[in-house]
């Protein structure tokens, strides 16, 4: 009988773990944006810059009145509170988290697959709930742009946490995350 044994991959967790890092950089800029969002709205004039490219598309356009009625829905629903505050936890599960798998340590892993979930259902209710207002008081072009975000946070964030889980679903990087956890394969002549 000879044995093969499966060595720890100490390279995958680290690269996964800057790849996180990196995204938590990027989910902050969001959490802050929908923060703001929340906070208060845009001016008269910003609204009018904000609208000229969708209203050039055809169909309904949105007034400003539009835009303010569905910004009191948003701020009823608290759709961007939701979706600011889920991102924010997010941010610092992947901030903690990704240094913690860098230097392979289990416990960085299962925080960033928990943060990663939290933001995948924070984003994509708080998403839903913004769409909902945008398809009750906004024009054609603008009702399709905040269904298409519900589609792409669900598709960013579900992939965020599919690149978290790796290091606990793969054999090899997993065996470099437990050092104390050894398998052996046995082939048999």
């Amino acid at each position: 009988m000879e044995s093969n044994e499966i060595r720890p991959d100490s390279k995958g967790p680290k690269n996964v773990a800057i790849l996180l890092f990196i995204s938590a950089l990027i989910l902050a800029g969001f959490a802050y944006q929908d923060w703001m969002q929340h906070q208060g709205g845009l001016t008269d004039s910003q609204v009018d810059t904000f609208l000229a490219t969708p209203n050039n598309q055809g169909g309904e356009p949105t007034t400003v009145d539009d835009f303010r009625n569905f910004e009191d829905a948003v701020q009823s629903n608290k759709g961007y509170l939701i979706r600011s505050i889920g991102l924010a936890i997010t941010t610092v599960s992947l901030l903690i988290g990704a240094p913690l798998l860098h230097r392979l340590n289990i416990k960085g892993a299962y925080l960033c697959v928990a943060g990663a979930a939290i933001g995948l259902c924070s984003g994509v209710f708080g998403s839903f709930q913004i769409n909902q207002s945008a398809q009750m008081h906004l024009g054609d072009a603008m009702m399709l742009t905040y269904e298409i975000w519900v589609y792409l946070c669900g598709t960013i964030m579900s992939l965020c946490l599919a690149v978290a889980a790796l290091p606990l679903l793969n054999t090899r990087a997993r065996l470099a995350l437990s050092p104390e956890v050894k398998l052996i394969q046995e082939e048999s002549e």
